[in-house]
């Protein structure tokens, strides 16, 4: 296993991502259509989803792969009969993506805080209105999903003294965050939360989780963050929520339909911010998570344990997400 064949999922729409540091492990067979994919499995069993939003998997089954890392945290495109009820190996590539999107929720935090949008929009109209704005020390926060993102959300919110009470699938204490509620305790302690911060996975449970009645019972101007995964939250009642002014804002980097259709709504609210699935990707991520691959790819081929293996039977079988 010197230089196996790896197979390479990269984006039809996007270029390749730099592949130099594979070169010297791998045969690298990149791959954009269904067709490639299964040509590229009759004697392929390595595969690198460099693609977070690929359907292929889905599409044409995993064959005879019997290890597969993807690019992202979230396995959603992993997560399908075929892939989870076998005996493949799955990956991800943490430490790449968690920190930058900690910041982008703590950015989005102060920029509600600090009004900032209206002082851009009165600096366009050459306006000097002075205002007051509030402070984020002390602020509540509620972040539901302690996962990697969750976990480094919750560490640099309360490095900025706003805080923090972390929701989890159970009660338990953490080492480093200390108390976890239980995920049934949500609507107990939605009233008592300034800004809710969703960083949760998408399951059977989770979908939908945020509709009417959740977003009712949130209290009145609070703000929610999103950066978990779109289908989470009820779009239309998130609209209404936010049209009826209960909700103070909301800031959306993932959507149940990615890219956001340009005729969506969710753009024309000016206390809607939409970001294009972005928070994580700061400059060179693309060549980090090459590296990640890499590393695991040496284990591999040592017969080492590989690092950031991740249970699919823990998370289950989902629906294709829609595109």
């Amino acid at each position: 296993m010197n230089r196996p064949k790896v197979i390479v999922v990269v984006s039809p729409e996007r270029q390749a991502p730099p592949l130099d540091a594979l070169e010297p492990e791998a045969e690298a067979v990149l791959v954009r259509t269904a067709d490639e994919l299964r040509a590229a499995q009759e004697d392929a069993e390595i595969l690198f989803l460099n693609d977070f939003r690929s359907t292929l998997l889905r599409e044409v089954g995993p064959g005879r792969l019997r290890w597969i890392h993807t690019s992202s945290i979230g396995m959603d495109p992993l997560l399908t009969e075929a892939i989870v009820h076998s005996d493949i190996v799955a990956s991800n590539s943490r430490g790449v993506c968690e920190r930058p999107i900690a910041e982008w929720v703590l950015g989005v935090l102060l920029m509600f805080a600090k009004d900032l949008r209206r002082t851009i929009e009165l600096q366009d109209e050459h306006r000097w209105q002075h205002r007051e704005t509030e402070p984020i020390l002390g602020r509540k926060v509620l972040v539901a999903g302690p996962g990697p993102v969750g976990r480094e959300t919750v560490l640099l919110l309360r490095a900025a003294g706003m805080d923090v009470t972390v929701v989890g699938r159970t009660a338990r204490q953490d080492p480093e965050l200390g108390a976890v509620a239980a995920i049934g305790e949500i609507d107990e302690l939605l009233p008592d939360a300034d800004d809710v911060v969703l960083t949760l996975p998408l399951t059977e449970d989770t979908r939908g989780m945020f509709d009417a009645a959740r977003l009712s019972g949130m209290r009145r101007g609070a703000r929610l963050v999103n950066v978990g995964r779109g289908a989470v939250v009820v779009a239309d009642d998130l609209l209404a929520a936010i049209d009826s002014g209960h909700l103070g804002a909301a800031a959306l980097d993932v959507f149940e339909q990615e890219p956001l259709p340009a005729d969506s709504p969710l753009w024309s609210r000016n206390r809607i911010l939409v970001s294009p699935h972005a928070s994580g990707d700061l400059v060179g991520w693309r060549g980090r998570v090459v590296d990640c691959f890499v590393e695991n790819l040496r284990r591999w081929k040592a017969g080492e344990p590989l690092r950031d293996v991740v249970d699919l039977r823990a998370i289950g079988v989902t629906a294709s997400p829609t595109r």
